[in-house]
């Protein structure tokens, strides 16, 4: 709860600052030879999840995709870059080589929230990225 350190997922030049109400982890794996990090977070009253992807690059990651919920749109959403991964910068979440999927005023087939548990929260990252 609270704030997210930078050594655990370094997008920020300080800690990811989180509400304490939130709960988070963050999983960290290698693919082709990438390392990589997910930042797991959610607070169940308020309806609100997140599955942030990055890659590290150097000392900072490059945010590749964010999985999302929250109340204020409509359903299970992402942002994702949709260009060239590597060409992504590192430190910011969002700009203009990031696309939501699908468009805020696009059919959404998954409305649901059903996030109770940092297991589910986990398992719901797992699901996606896999």
């Amino acid at each position: 709860m609270g704030k997210v350190p930078r050594a655990d997922f370094p997008m920020a030049k300080k800690a990811y600052g989180l509400g304490a109400s939130y709960e988070w982890c963050v999983i960290s794996f290698k693919a082709l030879d990438l390392d990589c990090r997910v930042l797991v977070m959610f607070n169940s009253a308020k309806e609100k999840y997140q599955a942030i992807l990055g890659v590290m690059r150097a000392d900072q990651l490059s945010i590749l995709c964010t999985y999302e919920y929250h109340a204020a749109e409509p359903g299970w959403h992402c942002h994702s870059v949709c260009e060239d991964a590597r060409t992504a910068p590192s430190g910011c979440m969002r700009g203009p080589w990031v696309k939501r999927i699908p468009a805020a005023r696009a059919a959404h087939t998954d409305l649901d929230f059903r996030i109770s548990d940092k297991t589910e929260a986990q398992r719901f990252a797992f699901d996606f990225y896999k």
